[in-house]
């Protein structure tokens, strides 16, 4: 029986993203949550491959007490069991924190033979964590899979890299970064919803884990958000008139002023000018 875990995270909803501009940090309290959009599709598969080739799936979580509505969704979902890693020494973890302390509860845990996560969250959109954890937990990463096979404890699968398709074949346990639109999630049934509330959800605290000291978010994360700052898109559009040769022109001129010029093999010019 496979033991498959899907790791998740709780986000805000894209269009109540708000971040607070003395700490630089994401406002999670108060604003609509979602599970990311991404993970759904490392959801999917979890489930999917549970039916096809039997075995039992645990999301995991690492976040703030609301984030159990997200767990429970998963349960709705199909998902046999759910954790959260919960504690306010973990807040404000970044990237490399929150991979230490998924380490320490994959190593309590210890049987595993699937860990499926998502490309990337919405909120920090890093896409990190799957590359750190795989290298802490010294098990192989791989990415960008269109078909999969598991017989006799061996992972086989085609994957694409660069220009290249390759074959893999691997033993258990691995870790799987899901490719976005890989598949379809499924919907919640009413069952799944009772269903979802009849579990209970197991928490992981710093206790728990007995975590080493350096791991603690609120103070040991090497990340420091220095300024936040809204990027927004500020475009000019100019409709150029004349011929076809001084439109050509003009661009040339523009693209010197702007110190873009390029020159294309084939097209000579001189001061800016068509010869």
């Amino acid at each position: 029986m496979l033991k498959i875990f899907v790791l998740i995270k709780q986000v805000p909803k894209l269009s109540h993203l708000q971040v607070d501009r003395k700490t630089g940090t994401i406002i999670r309290e108060g604003v609509e949550n979602i599970i990311n959009p991404d993970d759904m599709y490392a959801l999917e598969l979890g489930l999917s491959l549970k039916e096809e080739y039997g075995g039992h799936v645990t999301v995991i979580t690492m976040g703030p007490p609301q984030a159990k509505s997200a767990l429970r969704e998963c349960l709705a979902m199909g998902v046999d069991h759910a954790i959260l890693v919960c504690d306010q020494q973990f807040a404000y973890s970044d990237t490399l924190q929150t991979t230490l302390v998924l380490k320490e509860v994959l190593d309590q845990i210890k049987e595993y033979d699937l860990i499926i996560t998502g490309p990337q969250t919405s909120d920090s959109s890093t896409g990190q964590v799957p590359f750190q954890l795989s290298e802490a937990l010294d098990i192989p990463l791989i990415t960008d899979i269109f078909t999969m096979e598991i017989k006799n404890n061996t992972f086989f699968c085609q994957r694409n890299f660069g220009h290249e398709s390759q074959n893999i074949e691997v033993k258990l346990p691995i870790l799987i970064r899901v490719v976005r639109h890989s598949n379809q999630p499924r919907h919640i049934s009413l069952l799944g919803i009772k269903k979802a509330f009849e579990n209970n959800i197991q928490i992981y605290d710093f206790n728990t884990l007995n975590c080493p000291a350096h791991i603690d978010g609120c103070n040991k994360s090497p990340t420091n958000v220095v300024k936040t700052v809204k990027v927004e898109q500020k475009r000019k559009n100019e409709i150029i008139e004349g011929t076809l040769s001084e439109k050509i022109n003009f661009i040339l001129e523009t693209m010197q002023e702007q110190g873009i010029e390029k020159i294309w093999m084939g097209h000579v010019h001189k001061e800016g000018k068509i010869l």
